[in-house]
């Protein structure tokens, strides 16, 4: 009996230090969460890029090399679909802003409508209202200088975090062998083993995220698109590419793309054509949420389609647009750390043949590590 109530105090005190512990590095995370943009991205970068550079330093290239071909590939790549849509999407882009003028006097005209319909009613406005309440005319001075210097200052820092991202991202890149070997060489050599076969499982499962929501961001795109298209709407083309850049946020692309959408529709068409968009818009985004995004990231995170919802509507809700775009890796994080230590540590597997279920249900994966290399390096 003492012995059980020794135990259960040291449980307790211990559960009270990791308490603290969390809470400690809470604190500190959220005091330099500043360098956190910048090196999100990067680390995005390095996932999307690493399976390349390292393929070409098994062909005896130079990491630094590798890199900077992978860059450069990856410019031309942009480049290559910039000169394929260019084209189409300028032609769209002077065609709207000559008739700039012409929608604006529409989504005026069908404000009045709408204002004068909302006479007598609880929501009564104007249109002077709603400019009321977007303009600045009612600051003073000293505020719209406030105003104008923290948009300036968030605008710099967007461009700030887009050129130091892709530096960072270079340098982790050439350096990760060296980056791997040394965090390797932290971990105690009994754990060693077990530790990187997770890391393995990490990395594999992260990767594959931010590649399938590029892959899913251009698959919506296209549909939207094509679905625009069909209906007649002017400038469809840059509506969905708006839908699908967008997308790279899960849930929201579409609905993000629909505004401006039924905003063309209403003031160069017609109000059933505005409804088509919305129908074209509801359809993409439900073929994403219950098809294409569970399936992709099935595939590529090891989640079940159901859970990936679920994921989805608890990130949105508890950390909004970046909560819904973390949601899925969090997701696979917690799915694989947890399990894999419920099997090795609660039910008592033997560590291979844990190990060697976990490979064979992920399969060889896309992404290829270099902790193989740091792992026949340092000495068990």
């Amino acid at each position: 009996m003492t012995e059980r109530l020794r135990g259960a105090g040291q449980l307790s005190w211990a559960l009270v230090g990791v308490a603290v512990l969390f809470a400690v590095i809470c604190v500190v995370l959220w005091t330099v969460r500043v360098i956190f943009p910048p090196l999100i991205l990067a680390g995005a970068i390095v996932f999307l890029l690493n399976p390349v550079v390292t393929r070409l330093q098994r062909r005896r290239v130079p990491r630094a090399l590798g890199a900077a071909l992978a860059y450069v590939s990856v410019l031309a790549a942009l480049a290559l679909c910039g000169a394929l849509v260019y084209p189409l999407a300028a032609d769209q882009a002077d065609e709207l802003r000559d008739d700039w003028p012409e929608i604006q006097a529409k989504a005026e005209s069908w404000i009045d409508a709408r204002a004068e319909d909302s006479k007598g009613t609880f929501y009564e406005f104007t249109r002077e209202d709603l400019e009321d309440a977007f303009s600045a005319d009612n600051l003073t001075f000293r505020q719209q200088l406030d105003r104008a210097r923290d948009v300036g200052l968030r605008v710099f820092q967007v461009l700030l975090v887009l050129v130091l991202a892709p530096i960072i991202a270079f340098y982790l890149l050439v350096d990760l062998p060296r980056i791997r070997t040394v965090l390797v060489s932290l971990v105690p050599s009994g754990a060693r083993d077990e530790v990187l076969h997770v890391s393995r499982r990490l990395n594999r499962a992260i990767g594959g995220f931010f590649r399938g929501q590029l892959l899913v961001a251009v698959i919506v795109g296209a549909m939207c698109s094509v679905g625009l298209f069909a209906i007649g709407l002017r400038f469809w083309f840059l509506v969905g590419m708006i839908a699908g850049l967008f997308n790279v946020i899960p849930l929201i692309g579409p609905w993000v793309g629909g505004i401006p959408g039924v905003v063309i529709a209403l003031t160069t068409g017609s109000p059933l054509q505005a409804l088509g968009v919305v129908v074209v818009m509801a359809t993409a985004q439900q073929i994403d949420n219950h098809f294409i995004t569970p399936q992709v990231m099935q595939r590529v995170v090891q989640l079940h389609p159901a859970a990936v919802i679920l994921a989805l509507l608890a990130g949105g809700t508890l950390g909004g647009f970046f909560g819904l775009l973390m949601a899925v890796p969090a997701a696979a994080v917690l799915k694989i750390v947890c399990g894999h230590l419920w099997r090795m540590h609660v039910l008592g597997e033997p560590f291979e043949e844990v190990s060697a279920e976990e490979a064979a249900a992920e399969g060889n994966g896309l992404v290829q590590d270099v902790v193989g290399q740091a792992q026949a390096v340092l000495p068990r």
